[in-house]
C-alpha cells in the first residue's frame, strides 16, 4: 500500500517541462529564457538546447538538464541540474526535486530530499515546486502528512490562477484531518476554475460535484456537460459517473424508456471498462451475469470479473472465484477461484469468509495448496495509464 501510494504521488507530481507543454509563450520564466523556452515548448528542442548553452546561467542549466534527461543523456542532464540546484536556483532545486521524486535519471528514489529541494525552491516563489510541495504534505509523502501546510502551500502555488495548482488545491479542500475539515463548496468552486481552464481531471471533479451537490447547487445538466467532456479527454472515471447517473434516475412508467435509460448505463459502463476502470468492469460484469440490459452471458460476466479482479478489486475477486469454484460461468478452476476468494478475504472483504467455506468442500487439498501459492505471489496490476506528468490541457466547450 505504501509502495502504491509513493507511486500515485510521483505519478502526479507538476514538472514545469510536461505541464506547460502546451504553451506558445514563456511569459512564466525569466526573459532571457523566453526565445530557448519557447522553443522547446514548441517542439524546437535543437534550437532550445542551443540557445540553452549559450546562456551559461543556473537556470539555463535547470531547464537544459531536464531537456537532456528527457532525450537520454541522462549524466550530463545530471550533472547540469545539480549544478543549477547547488547555485541556488530555485528551477535547478525543482528540477533536482523531480529527480529524487520520480527516482529518474537512473537515481534511487529519495522522498525526503525531494521534500528538502521543493521546500528550498517553494520558498523562492517556484509556482511548481509550491505544488508539489503541497502535494507531498497532502499525502505525506518525504514529510508528515499535514493538510494545513499542504492547503498553505498550494493556496500559494493557485494565486496565479494556474490549472495543475487549483485542481490540487480542490484535492486539499475536499479532504479533512481533524482538526481540519473539508470545504466542498470551497472544493467545488476550485475544480470549476481549473476544468474552465481545460483541466480534465477536475472537469470530473466538478461534473461529480454537480452530480451530487456536492459544494454546488445540484445540477444534472450541466454535471452531464462536464463529466462528458473529461471522458472525452481521457478520462475513463467519467464515463463510470455517468453510467452510475443513467441508473440512479427515477424510474418512469413507460417501460420502454426505462430500457433506454439502462441500455445509455450499460454503454457508459462499456465505454469505462474498455479504459481499465475496475469498478466499472465489475458492475458491467453484473449485467452479463444477470441479463439486465444486456442478454445473459456468464462467459462475459466471467472475463469481466477478471480483469477487475486482476486489478485488485476485492468484490470482483469475490464473484469471479465463485463462478470459477462453482463452474456458473461455463469454465471450472477450483485452484484459481479458491485463489480469489483467498485474496478477496484477506483484503477484508466481509462475506469473503463465508463465500469461501460455503464452496470449500468443491476445493481438494492440493487445489487448495496450490490455491494459497498463487493467492502469495499475486500482485494487482492497473489497466488505467500511469503518466508521469499532470494531464494535457483541453479547450473547454462554451
Amino acid at each position: 500500500m505504501i509502495a502504491a501510494r509513493a507511486a500515485l504521488v510521483a505519478a502526479l507530481l507538476v514538472a514545469s517541462t510536461a505541464a506547460q507543454a502546451q504553451r506558445s509563450d514563456a511569459s512564466d520564466v525569466a526573459a532571457a529564457l523566453r526565445p530557448a523556452v519557447t522553443a522547446y515548448r514548441q517542439g524546437d528542442v535543437a534550437t532550445a538546447e542551443q540557445a540553452l548553452r549559450a546562456l551559461r546561467s543556473a537556470d539555463a542549466d535547470a531547464w537544459l538538464g531536464a531537456i537532456l534527461i528527457e532525450r537520454g543523456a541522462t549524466a550530463e542532464g545530471l550533472r547540469l541540474i545539480q549544478r543549477a540546484a547547488d547555485a541556488g536556483s530555485a528551477e535547478g532545486q525543482h528540477r533536482l526535486g523531480l529527480v529524487y521524486a520520480r527516482g529518474d535519471a537512473g537515481q534511487p528514489r529519495k522522498d525526503t530530499r525531494a521534500a528538502e529541494l521543493f521546500t528550498k525552491a517553494a520558498e523562492q516563489g517556484h509556482r511548481r515546486a509550491q505544488t508539489n510541495l503541497g502535494l507531498l504534505y497532502l499525502r505525506g509523502q518525504g514529510v508528515p502528512r499535514d493538510l494545513v501546510q499542504a492547503r498553505a502551500w498550494l493556496e500559494k502555488a493557485a494565486s496565479d490562477g494556474d490549472p495543475y495548482a487549483l485542481y490540487t488545491l480542490g484535492r486539499a479542500m475536499d479532504e479533512a484531518a481533524p482538526p481540519v475539515a473539508a470545504d466542498t463548496t470551497r472544493a467545488a468552486d476550485l475544480f470549476r476554475r481549473a476544468a474552465e481552464k481545460g483541466h480534465p481531471t477536475a472537469a470530473l471533479r466538478y461534473g461529480l460535484a454537480l452530480s451530487e451537490g456536492a459544494g454546488v447547487k445540484k445540477d444534472l445538466s450541466a454535471s452531464h456537460r462536464w463529466l462528458v467532456q473529461a471522458q472525452e479527454n481521457g478520462v475513463p472515471e467519467a464515463a463510470l459517473a455517468l453510467g452510475d447517473i443513467a441508473v440512479r434516475m427515477p424510474m418512469q412508467r413507460d417501460k420502454a424508456a426505462n430500457d433506454k435509460a439502462l441500455k445509455i448505463a450499460i454503454a457508459w459502463y462499456e465505454l469505462a471498462a474498455n479504459g481499465g476502470v475496475p469498478s466499472a468492469q465489475f458492475k458491467l460484469a453484473n449485467a452479463y451475469l444477470g441479463g439486465v440490459g444486456v442478454p445473459r452471458d456468464p462467459a462475459q460476466a466471467q472475463l469481466w470479473y477478471n480483469r477487475a479482479a486482476q486489478q485488485g478489486l476485492t468484490e470482483a475477486q469475490q464473484a469471479l472465484g465463485v463462478l470459477l469454484v462453482s463452474g456458473a460461468g461455463g469454465a471450472t478452476d477450483p485452484a484459481e477461484g479458491y485463489k480469489w476468494l483467498l485474496l478477496a478475504e484477506r483484503s477484508g472483504r466481509p462475506d469473503a469468509s463465508a463465500a469461501r467455506d460455503k464452496l470449500a468442500d468443491k476445493v481438494s487439498d492440493r487445489d487448495r495448496k496450490r490455491a494459497e501459492a498463487l493467492a502469495q505471489a499475486f500482485k494487482p496490476t492497473s489497466e488505467l495509464p500511469q503518466d508521469d506528468g499532470q494531464p494535457r490541457l483541453m479547450a473547454p466547450r462554451r
